[in-house]
């Protein structure tokens, strides 16, 4: 190993693992050494399918094809979110990737469209004068035209795939550009008497891994940033009371829509993913209105499909570490926190931490302005601060 590169150990894969590993190993080839460590015998979330734009720019920097995603992924495009029966049973409305219609000047179309049904005017249902969700609506899909002065250009697109084919379609890029990977699960982390910063971590076999900076990506555990530094966890349950979520995967039945679907349910709400081979299915409650059982039950009522899984039951707490870049760890994903998936945020703020960690990235040691500028920026995205 180059001595003078710095030395990442990234404790967790998954998505939010290999996402990490990937895009350093890419990135910063000349700056850094990336070693991840992983065990097949943890299990991962691995619901996390939906996406938000953003993931198009990630893929591109790390030189993904997209027809070779979309292959490897199962994926298939998505043109904004469904919310269904929110305001009444039976509303549908679609938070779409792009402008509705134009506005003149500083004031966006919408305004005018608001102000003109609030006086009276017969005007169509806003979502009809988007083109996003004119192509969604109708089950269709386009790349965005090039001309900005034509409307084909006004909406962008995002993905749903397969998390459990994203992380080791990833592994295998990351491999390919000298990222190393080792099976086995963390028993002790050593930590420097004088810093308290993380100087090794120690796996069941015995083998001692050391680093200079490490990325915590070992999910709900938190195990380095939480577990081993303590570093506090901020509860927002008396904010956002959904606490479980159940879910399962049915047979495609029906078209593919170009949308992710988020259905209000009694106790919270229910997501419907379509991809190329299965639909992904989830109902997010709070378990202070309703039993594991019958949420379950519900959901199963609900899917449109036939099965493919058993129901898999998902405890989480709404909230984040106060900080997620403490000494020489950073966490990101679900180590850091974590917020419902109402608006398929949860591999976006992946994204968001990775994107500031390149940004930031270190010399052999961080400095305090570094970190604060990285904590900054990841409050920025969990939407603590304006």
């Amino acid at each position: 190993m180059d001595s003078d590169k710095v030395r990442v150990v990234v404790v967790g894969g998954g998505t939010a693992g290999w996402m990490a590993a990937a895009a350093l190993a890419r990135l910063l080839p000349g700056q850094c050494q990336v070693h991840l460590i992983e065990s097949e015998a943890i299990g991962v979330v691995g619901v996390g399918e939906a996406t938000l734009p953003h993931i198009r720019a990630f893929n591109e920097r790390l030189g993904i094809s997209e027809n070779d995603f979309m292959s490897r992924t199962r994926a298939t495009f998505k043109l904004g979110i469904e919310f269904r029966d929110w305001g009444r049973i039976g509303d549908s409305y679609i938070h779409p990737f792009g402008t509705f219609g134009r506005g003149g000047g500083a004031i966006d179309f919408h305004h005018y469209w608001s102000r003109l049904k609030n006086e009276g005017a017969d005007l169509p249902p806003l979502d009809e004068l988007s083109y996003a969700c004119a192509l969604a609506r109708e089950g269709r899909f386009d790349h965005p035209g090039r001309d900005r002065e034509q409307l084909s250009s006004t909406f962008g697109y995002a993905y749903q795939f397969d998390a459990l084919l994203f992380a080791p379609y990833l592994r295998s890029l990351a491999e390919e550009m000298g990222a190393l990977r080792t099976e086995g699960i963390v028993i002790d982390v050593e930590r420097d008497a004088e810093s308290g910063r993380i100087r090794s971590v120690t796996l069941e076999d015995g083998q001692r891994i050391a680093g200079d900076l490490f990325i915590d990506c070992s999910g709900f555990r938190s195990l380095l940033l939480g577990q081993t530094l303590g570093e506090p966890f901020e509860d927002w349950s008396k904010w956002l009371p959904t606490d479980r979520a159940v879910a399962m995967p049915c047979r495609t039945r029906t078209a593919v829509t170009p949308y992710t679907s988020a259905i209000a349910m009694p106790a919270g709400w229910r997501w419907r993913i379509p991809l190329q081979h299965r639909t992904g299915n989830g109902y997010v409650y709070a378990s202070g209105f309703v039993s594991d059982d019958d949420a379950r039950r519900v959901l199963e009522e609900a899917v449109e499909g036939e099965p493919i899984a058993e129901p898999r039951l998902l405890r989480f707490k709404a909230g984040r570490r106060r900080r997620s870049w403490v000494g020489n760890c950073v966490a990101i994903g679900l180590a850091s926190g974590f917020l419902e998936p109402l608006e398929s945020t949860s591999i976006y703020l992946v994204q968001q931490a990775i994107t500031a960690l390149i940004e930031l990235f270190p010399e052999r040691d961080a400095s305090d302005a570094d970190r604060d500028e990285f904590n900054r920026i990841i409050d920025l995205g969990s939407g603590l601060i304006g």
